[in-house]
């Protein structure tokens, strides 16, 4: 286990952080010039590992000795609170659900190690599809002999044309996001005006404009499913599964377990390869940690303080290096409400400028402890558009390609000082941060929060930390606070303070800044350039994010990313979160195949990757010894 706590490490780090401070600065070096440690300056990060510990361990493919059978032994940490993905907007839904059993009409086409996935789509329940020359219509061909559970009401029914046309029209009505496919009067920059059946294999969706997304939308993992049209009056679909995916619901025990069974009929023959795929629910930390050592669990579960000692006592498990960058960063977003101080953009950026990114790095991502071991972490300082998005991200560590407003994410109290100064704030304020208090966005989300305030603290704005129940307060009254679709009729309740967000993935970057930065998007977080009406945001940043989508020239559309993230990065309206790092993972050497196969931002490791490649190895740990 760790030796430190995080709070305790953040203490002895800040006081060390201040030393090399104050020797940099003597010495005539910036705090820009002590952000650049580490980081490369925005240049690509090596292919390969820098490993000098002899620890790590690369992908390895072994499919010429696979077998079918076996019992897969994974973990979730949390409960699901529906099982329909086409009505519940909880990303535990899908993948501890609608990953392993209802369809999308898409999939990304996986990459073989050490190759990595396009972003090319490829048919799912569809055998093929063609975009038309105008961009407003797609038309998809179902694959043939495809059936619902052999069990009443679906009776092994085939899947037809008829079920994605149910699935998009519950989807249009109840998806919480419907605002990022589905046309409506509420919803005016969705893509999807219609759909319709010609036929039983043939479904045509029809645009209301054009969006340069709309092949991923249809992909991605995490928008729309097609599920039985029995789902409406025949079965609970939030309590119940009729499938048809890799696997189908064998057993579900509420707040204990899910397992889950091979589909014999699946489409892809021979996979997945093992029989079944046991989750049970621990949410505790310390629990997992305790059943991945003895071998109960076998995907990686340590911590980042705690991997290297897990190998270090387990020899046997494999150490794996993350291989690249993540795309949706989480976020620090800033209520409007009241007598709000966020209102000001000074405030937003002098709050911005608070947050040490190199500091947070050693603590959260344990980088010191990595190097006394010889393992490089490698880290990006993230954007609105995250660190992942090759192409896209501008490093904020390269002021020629950023330019000015590259301060507002670099740690500066003294310019933080003198813009609450300028602000009315000499002494700072005191405010509120609201968080999910919950287990779904996982053990190291509450650390953060614990470092945000003791970063915000010492800076004068002094933080009261107040944790709110995920399903009745996080979600309604601070995380959708200003979502318009999430509060149909009405004006949204906004809230006065900081909130500290988690977020979830999407399968392009202009699929991404509508759904969280544009008025319409179905998880918008608000923005108020005169600090008024915060739920109608910035409209510059909605027109920019609307030719975006519209721009279907690659390079063009990168052009115009920059120009946004530039600019929403001076406004300041949320502070992403502050970094990524090319962190680690144990795993036991009988998930044989694991990280052969590689999927795409937005995919479904379940049917793309892991489904598909990954097999039970009997003959090693932790069923056999080294």
């Amino acid at each position: 286990m760790a030796e430190k706590g995080y709070w305790e490490r953040f203490t002895l780090s800040r006081a060390s952080r201040r030393r090399v401070l104050a020797g940099g600065m003597a010495a005539g070096v910036g705090v820009a010039a002590l952000g650049a440690v580490g980081c490369g300056g925005g240049e690509e990060r090596p292919a390969q590992p820098v490993d000098r510990s002899g620890l790590l361990s690369t992908p390895e493919d072994s499919s010429a000795r696979a077998k079918p059978g076996g019992v897969f032994k994974n973990v979730i940490n949390t409960d699901v609170v529906s099982f329909d993905p086409l009505s519940s907007s909880s990303f535990n839904t899908q993948s501890s659900v609608a990953y392993y059993t209802y369809p999308r009409m898409l999939k990304f086409v996986a990459a073989k190690y050490p190759n990595r996935a396009t972003g090319a789509s490829e048919g799912d329940l569809a055998e093929s599809f063609e975009l038309s020359g105008d961009k407003l219509q797609l038309t998809f061909k179902l694959r043939q002999g495809l059936k619902w559970e052999n069990r009443a009401p679906t009776s092994g029914r085939e899947i037809d044309a008829d079920d994605v046309v149910f699935s998009w029209k519950k989807f249009a009505q109840v998806s919480p996001f419907r605002p990022d496919m589905a046309y409506s009067e509420a919803n005016p920059q969705a893509p999807v005006e219609s759909v319709s059946a010609p036929d039983k294999r043939t479904v045509v969706f029809k645009m209301k404009q054009p969006d340069a997304s709309i092949v991923q939308l249809f992909t991605t993992a995490i928008l729309f499913f097609v599920m039985p049209r029995e789902s409406d009056g025949g079965f609970d679909p939030k309590g119940e599964v009729r499938g048809y995916g890799p696997f189908l619901l064998e057993e579900y025990r509420p707040s204990a377990l899910h397992v889950w069974r091979k589909n014999p009929d699946y489409y892809v023959k021979g996979r997945p390869y093992y029989d079944k795929v046991e989750n049970p629910i621990v949410s505790e930390y310390a629990s997992r940690l305790a059943q991945f050592r003895a071998g109960n669990i076998w995907l990686t579960q340590a911590t980042q303080d705690d991997v290297i000692q897990t190998k270090k006592d387990i020899p046997a498990l494999l150490l794996r290096q993350g291989e690249s960058f993540a795309t949706t960063p989480s976020f620090i977003g800033f209520g409007y409400e009241g007598n709000s101080p966020f209102k000001d953009e000074r405030v937003r950026q002098a709050a911005s400028m608070l947050i040490d990114v190199e500091l947070m790095a050693d603590v959260i991502s344990n980088r010191p402890k990595f190097a006394a071991d010889g393992l490089e972490v490698p880290i990006r300082y993230h954007t609105m558009v995250g660190a992942g998005w090759e192409g896209y991200w501008v490093d904020p560590l390269d002021d020629k390609k950023f330019g000015p407003n590259a301060k507002y994410l670099r740690f500066n109290p003294a310019e933080s000082k003198k813009l609450l100064t300028a602000a009315g704030f000499p002494n700072g304020f005191e405010t509120d941060l609201y968080y999910n208090q919950g287990t779904q966005y996982g053990t190291t989300y509450h650390r953060v929060a614990e470092i945000l305030v003791g970063m915000f603290s010492e800076g004068g704005i002094r933080v009261r930390q107040q944790p709110k129940d995920y399903q009745t307060d996080w979600l309604p009254n601070y995380y959708y606070s200003y979502t318009q679709s999430a509060n149909p009729g009405k004006t949204p309740p906004g809230y006065n303070g900081i909130i500290w967000a988690a977020e979830r993935g999407y399968p392009t970057v202009a699929s991404q800044l509508f759904a969280t930065m544009h008025k319409d998007g179905a998880r918008f977080h608000g923005m108020a350039p005169d600090g008024r009406n915060a739920h109608l945001g910035d409209p510059q940043a909605n027109s920019m994010i609307e030719k975006i989508r519209g721009e279907f020239d690659l390079q063009k559309q990168q052009d115009l990313v920059g120009d946004f993230i530039r600019y929403i990065t001076g406004k300041s309206y949320q502070r992403p979160y502050p970094y990524d790092a090319l962190g680690f993972g144990t795993y036991w050497p009988c998930v044989a195949n694991l990280g052969l196969l590689r999927t795409y931002a937005g995919g479904n490791a379940v049917t793309e990757t892991f489904g598909q490649a990954v097999w039970i190895d009997d003959t090693k740990p932790p069923f056999k010894p080294a």
